[in-house]
């Protein structure tokens, strides 16, 4: 998957429009257009960043998706996940100020969880 379909993707999930999108990101209509039909490569370094920042991601998020499809998942379905997970009584304090947070730190605090499950898995691929 190339990263102008990851974020073309991702756009379409957040349930905006390009045109909503881009202004949500800081950018022109016609650059996230640009973006997305040209591809990403030709786009300004701080463009990408705005529009990566607007979804939630980052840049190295982005290019996982893109060059390893076997790992693109929803972002919603890793938040929901993420929310069962700390909806559990014997992980919630530890992430007790998730649902109140806003949205940055709310992807700080899954990319660490996803740190945690990672650490997690490989613990019981060693043991095997």
């Amino acid at each position: 998957m190339r990263r102008a379909e990851v974020l073309k993707k991702l756009i379409e999930e957040t349930g905006l429009n390009t045109k909503a999108f881009a202004e949500k990101a800081g950018i022109p209509y016609t650059t996230l257009r640009s973006m997305l039909m040209r591809g990403v490569g030709g786009a300004s370094v701080d463009n990408v960043i705005k529009v990566c920042r607007a979804l939630g991601i980052t840049t190295e998020e982005m290019d996982r998706l893109a060059f390893r499809p076997e790992e693109a998942t929803s972002l919603h379905q890793d938040f929901s996940e993420f929310e069962a997970f700390i909806n559990n009584p014997e992980h919630s304090l530890f992430f007790k100020d998730y649902l109140g947070a806003p949205e940055e730190r709310k992807r700080e605090m899954l990319t660490f969880w996803n740190f945690i499950k990672d650490a997690e898995k490989k613990k019981t691929e060693d043991k095997q």
